[in-house]
């Protein structure tokens, strides 16, 4: 099928070598060199609520920041290829539909009520223009590099809170899962597991052991995967999660030589 594009950012790509800054939308940045046929991903790093949408927000902004992947940008900005959201999940969750995307009812941001009062429509208007612009963009740069390349890859990186995994029987979550139920193993298989064999060299300090899984905490079925998937059979979407090993995810304090050292091994393993 057609890939979605935008036609000021495919004009600029066939323009200039490097693009980079923050989206018209301001619901996301990016920068991309197109190097390489790897993009990587941070679409929960998000923290960022217009000031409109504040007066109808009842959820805390301690509460939001747990629910967020915080920081998950600062891992992959090292890389070549790279686009982070800015807006918090939640205003809309770019790993959702758009028919789910907006948390307007608490069984779409697990069971926490976001908004006291809903927000008018011509603001829920503009948090699904903003997500449709981010998959407008993904089409544009993934088609240059299907053409570049012949093959995208999508590392799609997240991360989680280790206390709710505990809570629902989890003894020793994984520092890192691969979601895979999404992806066609059968074409995929080769670059699954050295993905799943390059995260198990990563080392990170405080003492952290590295544990890897495949399926075990999450499964990969984000809307990212599946859209992407669906786009053209030479994209590999990579569902990653990070365990916040790299943060206190109840006061949101980050450890700073953990996240340096992520974005390193990163660095490293991609290379």
């Amino acid at each position: 099928m057609p890939l979605p594009f935008i036609d000021s950012i495919k004009k600029q790509i066939s323009q200039q070598d490097h693009i980079y800054g923050t989206d018209s939308s301001r619901g996301f940045a990016y920068d991309f060199d197109f190097s390489t046929p790897v993009i990587a991903t941070a679409i929960h790093a998000g923290h960022h609520v217009r000031d409109e949408l504040i007066p109808f927000m009842e959820i805390p902004r301690e509460q939001r920041l747990f629910e967020e992947d915080t920081a998950t940008e600062k891992m992959i900005q090292r890389l070549p290829n790279t686009i982070w959201a800015l807006e918090s999940r939640a205003v809309y969750d770019l790993n959702r539909s758009p028919d789910m995307a907006l948390p307007l009812t608490p069984e779409k941001f697990w069971g926490i009520k976001v908004y006291k009062k809903h927000p008018p429509p011509e603001m829920n208007k503009k948090s699904l223009e903003s997500h449709a612009r981010f998959y407008d963009f993904m089409g544009t740069v993934i088609s240059h590099m299907l053409d570049k390349f012949n093959i995208c890859i999508v590392l799609d990186i997240h991360s989680y809170n280790i206390s709710r995994q505990i809570e629902k029987g989890f003894a020793s979550p994984p520092v890192f899962n691969l979601g895979t139920e999404s992806i066609d193993r059968s074409k995929w298989k080769e670059q699954i597991q050295a993905w799943l064999m390059a995260l198990e060299t990563i080392s990170l300090p405080r003492e952290i052991t590295t544990t890897v899984s495949e399926n075990e905490v999450f499964s990969g079925k984000g809307y990212l995967c599946q859209c992407l998937s669906t786009w053209d059979d030479r994209i590999l979407v990579l569902p990653t999660e990070v365990a916040k090993v790299y943060m206190d995810e109840h006061t949101g304090k980050v450890y700073d030589d953990v996240i340096g050292a992520l974005a390193n091994e990163f660095h490293r393993i991609i290379h």
